[in-house]
């Protein structure tokens, strides 16, 4: 007879065999039982917890002619046709490979017909979420209603890709991760009936690296009698797996608590050297810190987890800030691994910053000013209450004198009360306040600098640079990040001139926030400089004020722009009656406004 995996040859045939999971056996059990069974369950949870095994053992059950306490009893024809799969009444899908909506029409096509063997016809279709949403849309109401000998057991490891018109169809089991202890148990259990000698250490090392999934524990445990049928050694499972030796990690993490920078990183590159990698040496070196400061808090409770004797004693003085230290620096590690392909990197730079004192200096110069920054806030806060209540006490009092007073009416009084606290509230602000330093931006609505910087580009704007900016502008769009493109989405080039480049903003809020970023500010006058070949400074305004600020330019600027011009062309403005032939002065004022603006302009008499 072929190998059979030993996943496969002991996956569970009862309910009691599942490991791990008894609060979902023992309800499965008890439904079938009480004869209270629901016509569609979901199995969710990591992989190799026994999903799949719970939902075979209970369409067994099911189908069972003889049950014994709610479990089958895998012997009557049914159970043993179950287990070999050559039942017809129980039918495992695979969604991954059957996830389009035809399949789903053939199932719900066939579920009206009776079973041939059993009582139910019992539908598990596993990884479910790899269903297409037509399909799910496909089974809805199958699954809702079906008949009343049709029971569906779907399994899924991702329970957020199901569709919540799924789930609130089903009866929902949520699978947890097995604990490391049961993971052990049960290799123990495998190998004793083997009779395949081990060794307790290799079971910890394999239940590790399994993280609480059976199915990856008892194929990691074939591989390691793969490759030694005799015995199942530690230093294999080290070979194997690329774990460090437990006693290494010990003095690893002895170094980092003794800040031993040299043998810290002399011991990790040894066991790099040996097989090990840099993930598990830090997940290593988490649990065993986490384990140290357990036995530190719970004083000296559960030593077992250390190998050397006098291991408590030598970390009995560490502070336990240094702890918390240690597992938050190999947590970034380990987040850092997945971002670079030379592994070791990470892995030597926690060593050395573990150890160089540096973190520990960055963590207490915060909490050394903390103190201070509230002693501050508390005394600034307690002058303010104390101001309030006076002023509460001194508008009591003038609100009793002036009711007392003959010929004052209600208004009145109000009115001196309400100007009596706005004088005393403006009062205790100008005290309390503190002055605030000023910081130069275009966040004012068209402000004065704002409007100088607008007329210093009009003055000597030019369409041909007006021009030169929006041609290349929609290639700025492809340059910038998605939220740098939504900046550049409400501005909008009006008015250019050789060094500098005004851009009106749609809204008044985009506008303080395009003026705030100076990151976006910068790249998009780098971009601007790549495209056109020329630096341009750029100079915001608010749409609401642009055309203000545009004519108030022109009826202060006209003349001298058509002065300028005149000049620039070689004639004489004395000579020339511009100021008497008003049409004249006011059609060029109108062309001169067209070379700034471009065709946005328009003529109103």
């Amino acid at each position: 007879m072929a190998y059979q995996a030993l996943y496969r040859k002991w996956r569970p045939r009862t309910f009691d065999s599942v490991v791990g999971q008894e609060d979902i056996t023992n309800t499965l059990k008890n439904a079938i039982k009480r004869g209270t069974v629901s016509h569609a369950f979901l199995f969710s949870g990591p992989r190799g917890t026994g999903k799949t095994s719970c939902a075979k053992i209970f369409a067994k059950a099911l189908n069972c002619t003889n049950l014994q306490d709610g479990e089958p009893c895998n012997e009557c024809a049914n159970c043993l046709a179950a287990d070999k799969g050559a039942m017809s009444d129980i039918m495992e899908i695979d969604a991954a490979s059957n996830n389009g909506v035809d399949e789903i029409r053939e199932i719900r096509d066939k579920v009206k017909y009776a079973p041939t063997q059993g009582k139910y016809k019992v539908y598990i279709i596993d990884e479910v979420h790899m269903l297409s949403i037509g399909a799910f849309n496909a089974l809805l109401k199958t699954l809702e209603e079906p008949p009343e000998h049709v029971v569906f057991i779907l399994a899924t490891t991702e329970l957020q890709k199901v569709p919540a018109t799924i789930i609130s169809r089903t009866q929902r089991y949520n699978f947890k991760r097995i604990a490391q202890t049961d993971l052990e148990e049960r290799m123990k259990y495998i190998l004793d009936q083997e009779q395949i000698k081990y060794e307790d250490k290799a079971l910890a090392v394999i239940a590790q690296v399994a993280d609480g999934g059976m199915r990856d524990a008892l194929s990691i445990l074939d591989q390691l009698l793969s490759y030694e049928k005799d015995a199942v050694n530690y230093d294999d499972a080290l070979q194997i797996t690329g774990f460090a030796a437990k006693e290494k990690i010990e003095e690893i993490l002895l170094a980092l608590l003794e800040k031993d920078t040299a043998k810290a990183l002399t011991l990790a590159q040894v066991e790099l050297k040996n097989g090990a990698t840099s993930k598990n040496i830090l997940d290593e070196l988490i649990d065993m810190a986490t384990n140290a400061l357990m036995v530190v808090k719970a004083e000296g409770q559960n030593e077992s987890n250390f190998l050397s004797a006098d291991f408590i004693q030598k970390i009995g003085s560490v502070p336990t800030q240094r702890y918390f230290q240690l597992i938050t620096a190999a947590n970034t590690a380990l987040n850092d691994l997945r971002y670079t392909n030379q592994q070791q990197i990470p892995l030597e730079v926690f060593l050395v910053a573990s150890t160089s004192g540096e973190q520990e200096a960055e963590a207490s110069a915060p909490a050394a000013s903390v103190p201070a920054l509230a002693d501050d806030k508390s005394v600034d806060l307690q002058a303010e209450i104390t101001a309030l209540k006076k002023q509460v006490v001194d508008l009591t009092e003038k609100f009793s004198n002036l009711s007392k007073q003959p010929g004052k009416t209600n208004r009145d009084q109000v009115y001196h009360i309400d100007s009596a606290a706005k004088s005393k509230s403006q009062a205790s602000h100008t005290v309390t306040e503190k002055p605030k330093k000023k910081r130069v931006r275009n966040t004012d609505h068209a402000n004065e600098q704002n409007r100088k910087q607008v007329y210093h580009v009009l003055e000597n704007a030019t369409k041909k640079d007006l021009l030169a900016l929006k041609d290349i502008w929609p290639d700025l769009q492809s340059v910038l990040s998605v939220s740098q493109r939504a900046l550049l989405d409400v501005l909008q080039p009006v008015a250019a001139s050789s060094d500098q480049v005004v851009m009106k903003c749609k809204y008044t809020l985009w506008f303080e926030n395009a003026s705030a970023d100076d990151n976006f500010l910068t790249k998009l006058t780098s971009e601007i400089a790549k495209f056109t070949q020329h630096d341009y400074e750029i100079v915001l305004v608010p749409d609401e004020d642009w055309l203000k600020v545009r004519k108030d330019f022109l009826q202060t600027h006209g003349k001298d722009l058509l002065a300028k011009k005149k000049d620039h062309a070689g004639q004489e403005p004395a000579s020339e009656p511009v100021v008497s032939d008003k049409q004249t002065a006011s059609d060029e004022v109108v062309q001169k406004a067209k070379d700034l603006f471009g065709d946005v302009v328009n003529i109103k008499d």
